[in-house]
């Protein structure tokens, strides 16, 4: 009602996920027990060579999911990441191996991935085009620009200066598993200490009660999405340094991966609440569980299959802890009126 002053937010920057570590400790416990497990059926999984390839392997889902971490406590979703991804790797390859600077051409990655970003987010604050929709839409228009730009041609050989960031290692430690963690920092601090993440939180919660307190939520809604945009063409570019090529169907169904790090972490698919270090932990048990099935020979597209059924049981978990799902006594007295 106009002249009705609105409820102000609560005050709940560096407290959001104050209980972030008893939260995720359960998956702690299981992303340790799993590694004890697959390193006792193939010890060829406990080699350290092995967990730093699969700590670099997970880098760029990490900072990627953790991007999604923010669409998805929106109560948005993106799923347009690994399309987007192509886009600016093939783009952004093709101008480096024409001769401009290598971080000239870096620079042009990251904007067109914030400037996409944007546009999505714009379709979908200003526009008012449902997330699911709008990123539906821009995964199968990018995907289709991608494969325009390269005709499906392989673009490999980028300078040693880029190379480094993927396959470059400090004190041992490989270039982008550092990279992945300050970033994840970095994004946990963003999430949980600033009046960005919490205005995040507040949209997913409630957008009216927040547009009422005061809250720009179409302003902060594009910024998610420029926000995904961004580490989305991070992610790209440490995976192309590490292959050291990419082509237009590079990035082919990430987003699903990408969500199910973020569910399985323990982000509401509802949106309101999240948790970046349950998403580093999500990204890290899926990596684990592609590793170990590769080494065990699994065929890729069970590899696949394996992964659907982990999205279903995220996200039916995910219901039962937000008790979506009714018990079995609410059941039994719901027959019984």
């Amino acid at each position: 009602m106009q002249g009705q002053p609105a409820a102000p937010l609560p005050k709940t920057i560096g407290h959001a996920d104050r209980r972030w570590l008893f939260k995720g400790l359960g998956l702690t416990i299981v992303v340790i027990a799993l590694a004890l497990i697959f390193s006792m059926i193939n010890p060829r999984f406990a080699t350290i060579t092995n967990f730093a390839n699969v700590l670099t392997q997970a880098s760029y889902y990490i900072i990627i999911a953790v991007g999604m971490t923010f669409v998805i406590t929106s109560a948005g979703i993106d799923l347009s990441v690994g399309s987007l991804l192509a886009l600016v790797t093939v783009i952004g390859f093709d101008l480096i191996k024409d001769g401009m600077h290598p971080l000239l051409g870096v620079v042009i990655m990251f904007a067109l991935g914030g400037g996409i970003g944007g546009l999505t987010g714009l379709l979908i604050a200003f526009v008012k085009i449902p997330p699911f929709i709008a990123t539906l839409a821009m995964m199968v228009s990018l995907r289709g620009l991608a494969l325009l730009h390269s005709a499906g041609n392989m673009h490999y050989g980028l300078p040693s200066s880029l190379t480094w960031l993927g396959q470059g290692s400090l004190l041992g430690i490989p270039v982008p598993v550092i990279i992945a963690f300050v970033f994840a920092i970095f994004g946990g601090w963003l999430f949980n200490h600033t009046k960005f993440g919490l205005h995040v939180r507040a949209i997913g919660g409630n957008r009216e009660a927040a547009r009422l307190a005061g809250v720009p939520v179409n302003v902060i809604e594009v910024l998610v999405y420029v926000l995904m945009g961004l580490v989305t063409a991070l992610g790209g570019l440490i995976m192309i340094a590490r292959i050291d090529s990419t082509q237009a169907t590079i990035g082919t169904a990430m987003e699903i991966h990408v969500i199910a790090a973020v569910i399985i972490g323990g982000t509401s698919l509802f949106g309101g609440s999240g948790t970046v270090y349950g998403t580093v932990l999500g990204a890290l048990l899926l990596s684990m569980m592609t590793n170990a099935l590769v080494i065990a020979g699994v065929d890729y597209f069970w590899q696949l299959v394996v992964m659907g059924v982990i999205v279903l049981i995220a996200v039916a978990i995910g219901n039962l802890r937000e008790r979506r799902i009714p018990s079995l006594s609410q059941v039994l007295r719901r027959s019984s009126e």
